[in-house]
């Protein structure tokens, strides 16, 4: 036997494996938490057929609205141009009142035009966008509110340069992750007279596992580093876009209308929004019971308008009638799933 000669100790076939095994794992785990985080960033888009599959129309015109189709130039920080395509619905009796209507994550200015009829009988210019990333807008990440927030200061800035008759009184009004760039504007843009956010989750994380939990994604373990990676990606910071962070900072009177069967809604979040209401210094919420999310003005009509209305007329935007019954038109579904 030669000493200077060694042999290396050869592994165990079973050890072998198992280090094999776990190698594998780990690749999996890391490309799924990659797929989890480009799906969350990079909704899918609303199509035409999509559109007619889920709400039964393409246009204003099919709630009977008349419209016009137009596209705002906002500029990024890297200075590279987006076009955001919008709908505006002129409303004669207006007198400069403006409603901007935002829609939620995957969905499109299609679906949140289905508030459309009650804002307008009530007497309201509408701007309806579609956000950076959905929709016929340009871009292909969505950003949980960061960089939408900016598009729409723009967006407004620019209409309101355009058509300044017309747009003398800004309310936002927002759904869903809508509902978190509304209060994102209204933090950022003291001139904004009133602010409604409808079915707004507290926290963009727990929102999103709860989203990722109806889509049958992975459990908690892959989905939080999933979300990380997603809020690196986007350059975005989750809890100051947070709604529970930007309520307590508007000014403006705040209407929040939470679905009393929202499952986006943990009882923790519902204590949470409460909290930001009453640290606001002018924000009330009203249930709509028996509603799951988005379905508030589907499930109480009447009473839904009435409450918008007397909202409104708190905040002496105008006096309105209470005679009109304004009905959620078919294929208010939710979208947000």
């Amino acid at each position: 036997m030669n000493p200077d000669h060694y042999d290396p100790p050869v592994l165990p076939i079973w050890l072998i494996f198992l280090l094999v095994l776990v190698a594998v794992a780990a690749i999996l785990c890391a490309a799924t938490i990659v797929l989890m985080a480009w799906s969350l960033t990079h909704p899918p888009r609303m199509t035409d057929g999509r559109a007619m599959a889920i709400f039964r129309r393409l246009s204003p015109a099919d709630l009977g609205l008349a419209f016009e189709e137009t596209r705002f130039q906002v500029r990024e920080t890297s200075g590279r141009a987006l076009k955001i395509a919008a709908w505006w619905i002129p409303n004669p009796g207006a007198e400069g009142r403006c409603a901007v209507l935002i829609h939620g994550y995957a969905d499109a200015k299609v679906g949140v035009i289905a508030w459309g009829p009650v804002w307008h009988s009530l007497g309201f210019n509408l701007l309806v966008p579609d956000l950076r990333a959905h929709g016929e807008s340009d871009g292909a990440v969505s950003t949980a509110g960061h960089l939408e927030r900016q598009d729409l200061i723009q967006v407004i800035h620019e209409l309101r340069a355009e058509l300044p008759a017309e747009t003398k009184t800004i309310v936002l009004f927002g759904v869903s992750l809508g509902a978190a760039v509304a209060a994102g504007l209204g933090a950022e843009c003291p001139d904004v007279a009133a602010v409604v956010l409808e079915s707004p989750y507290a926290d963009f994380r727990r929102a999103a596992m709860a989203h990722m939990d109806r889509l049958g994604a992975p459990g908690r373990v892959l989905q939080r580093p999933a979300l990380r990676l997603s809020e690196w990606l986007t350059g975005s910071d989750y809890d100051a876009l947070a709604p529970v962070a930007l309520i307590p900072r508007l000014r403006c009177p705040t209407l929040i209308v939470e679905a009393e069967d929202d499952p986006f809604l943990s009882p923790e979040d519902r204590a949470a929004l409460a909290d930001a209401a009453r640290a606001a210094p002018s924000a009330e919420i009203w249930t709509a019971e028996g509603a799951e999310h988005l379905m508030a003005m589907h499930a109480e009509p009447g009473a839904y308008r009435e409450k918008l209305a007397a909202f409104l007329r708190s905040c002496a935007i105008r006096e309105f009638s209470t005679h009109a019954n304004v009905l959620p038109p078919a294929g208010i579904e939710q979208v947000d799933r």
